[in-house]
């Protein structure tokens, strides 16, 4: 199949990376999962994050580069201290290029810690998303509904043997979602991501103290790997994606996270982009009001 046919679909791809602000953070045990930037993770907290990022979407060596830049917003409020729901929405700007500006759909979900082991490091969470047809404007808000049954998780290696504890500050964290959209006609698709992270943090508290001073102390090198696969109409079996090197900064309050995006293949594209995210977390800022979810749990009188 010729490039040229993915050009659209590709830049839908860089755009959906790109306005993915849910980067909740996420505890289990002694690890601390740093919020990815271009999909969500398995933490069900109060937060609330922003989301920047610039691409080339040029397909063609030589050719004049068409950008698009990018802003998100994204809320997620606790329910009860396991059940959240979010609403997000985001605006594109382009340049050089007929891809329109204005604001995409609203997305609105709801997710639920499934499992969790403080020991072994590990969350499993699912969720219900939604992006709402007619929500955004008319050039860039898509007429349909796009319905996302998603399962994330987050994965710990503090449990490793001591022989190889260097590799204990490791992390993976992941989801799978079907997206399903409401018009007939438009195709279907799995997204997933994986992401593979070495808290420096980690290492500092619970491994060996380095000596390293801030702001290195609170970095998490990762890298992310946030894919899309069609399984209906022309492009079924084909993947877009693209691989995003970069760190995360977390602090007590928030964190502050810098990626690189690069295709994955020639389908996906040829340019290269940035992003941006800030998370505020909620919780820790107003842990007895705007942080706390909304029905909390009653204790026990003995």
């Amino acid at each position: 199949m010729p490039v040229r046919r993915y050009t659209a679909v590709a830049a839908g791809i860089v755009l959906r990376a790109l306005t993915t602000s849910a980067h909740a953070h996420a505890i289990a045990g002694m690890r601390v999962f740093p919020g990815t930037l271009t999909f969500s993770d398995p933490g069900v907290t109060d937060e609330f994050d922003l989301g920047f990022g610039r691409a080339s979407l040029s397909s063609t060596p030589g050719s004049p580069s068409p950008y698009v830049s990018t802003a998100s917003a994204t809320e997620s409020k606790t329910i009860t201290k396991d059940l959240a729901f979010s609403i997000g929405g985001s605006y594109q700007g382009a340049g050089g290029n007929t891809t329109p500006s204005g604001f995409g759909n609203a997305v609105v979900g709801l997710s639920y810690l499934l499992w969790k082991s403080d020991s072994q490091e590990t969350l499993i969470t699912g969720a219900l998303n939604e992006s709402l047809n007619d929500t955004g404007s008319h050039k860039v808000g898509e007429p349909y509904s796009v319905f996302s049954p998603t399962l994330l998780f987050g994965r710990g290696l503090g449990d490793l043997p001591s022989r190889i504890r260097l590799l204990r500050p490791l992390a993976l964290t992941g989801m799978v979602a079907a997206n399903i959209p409401s018009a007939a006609n438009v195709p279907r698709s799995v997204s997933w991501g994986l992401s593979v992270q070495y808290s420096l943090p980690y290492l500092q508290s619970y491994v060996r103290d380095i000596g390293l001073h801030a702001p290195f102390n609170n970095l998490v090198p990762l890298v992310e790997f946030p894919m899309q696969t069609y399984t209906s109409g022309p492009y079924a079996g084909q993947t877009l994606g693209t691989i995003d090197p970069g760190f995360v900064w977390i602090g007590h309050y928030g964190q502050v996270g810098v990626e690189a995006t690069i295709p994955v293949n020639r389908a996906s594209g040829r340019g290269l982009g940035v992003i941006l995210g800030v998370g505020f977390y909620l919780d820790d800022l107003f842990p007895h009001s705007l942080g706390a979810p909304l029905f909390p749990a009653t204790p026990r009188i003995a």
